[in-house]
């Protein structure tokens, strides 16, 4: 197995892992609020750790495939995978807390408003690291990958339309045009959900196209360097 096959089948699984993981928080935490329990809310808080580790490995192994064709891109799209990494773990801390009032690990608090903010924090996480940063990240991922030409052509177009509708999607939540979760907003998700499940389906079982004209030509030029 070459390297670069190595590092398609590490992404293709990271990017699995971070599907699984996002959908089953969302289920889990849809759950407990609907009294299922704090057991509940630390399963989703496990899901969501494991996303954000999962993001940072998908950052890391994307970086060191398109740095050749892509370095700046490359680089942008391995830091806001971080950024978005950051945010996602963040948002975890006040569900935390919400368990631990909920199963009497520290004193309840006499604002009975507290438990609902604590949610609402979490869903503002949401908003800005699974959904702007996420956005601007996917664009910058389709332009580095139509760039080094190493997946089906189709693939940076889907990424780049549907970060673009999550983009303006996210923005239009935040200045309360759009309702957060709503039916628009779904709707508006789907092309960039699409993109991740065909781009990691495509890094599983076709692989990085190693005959793309830039490979080609990184070779050539390391080829006719001089040796030091």
């Amino acid at each position: 197995m070459t390297r670069l096959r190595s590092l398609a089948l590490a992404a293709g699984l990271l990017y699995l892992v971070t599907h699984v993981t996002s959908v089953g928080a969302a289920i889990f935490y849809r759950l407990a609020t609907e009294g299922g329990g704090a057991g509940l809310i630390q399963v989703g808080v496990a899901l969501e750790v494991t996303l954000a580790l999962a993001c940072v490995g998908n950052g890391i192994v994307l970086l060191a495939v398109l740095r050749p064709y892509a370095p700046v891109g490359a680089a942008a799209f391995a830091g806001l995978r971080g950024l978005e990494a950051a945010i996602i773990g963040a948002g975890t801390l006040p569900m935390i807390v919400l368990v631990q009032l909920q199963t009497g690990a520290i004193a309840a608090p006499t604002d009975p408003a507290l438990e609902p903010t604590l949610e609402w924090l979490h869903e503002a996480s949401f908003l800005v690291g699974q959904g702007l940063v996420i956005a601007v990240n996917t664009v910058i991922l389709a332009v580095a990958l139509w760039r080094s030409r190493l997946v089906f052509p189709g693939i940076p177009i889907l990424g780049a339309i549907g970060g673009t509708l999550v983009l303006l999607s996210d923005l239009g939540q935040l200045f309360g045009v759009v309702e957060q979760s709503g039916s628009l907003a779904m709707v508006l998700a789907v092309p960039i959900f699409a993109f991740e499940l065909w781009f990691a389906g495509y890094m599983l079982f076709v692989g990085f196209r190693p005959d793309s004209p830039e490979r080609m030509v990184v070779s050539a030029e390391a080829a006719a360097a001089p040796s030091r």
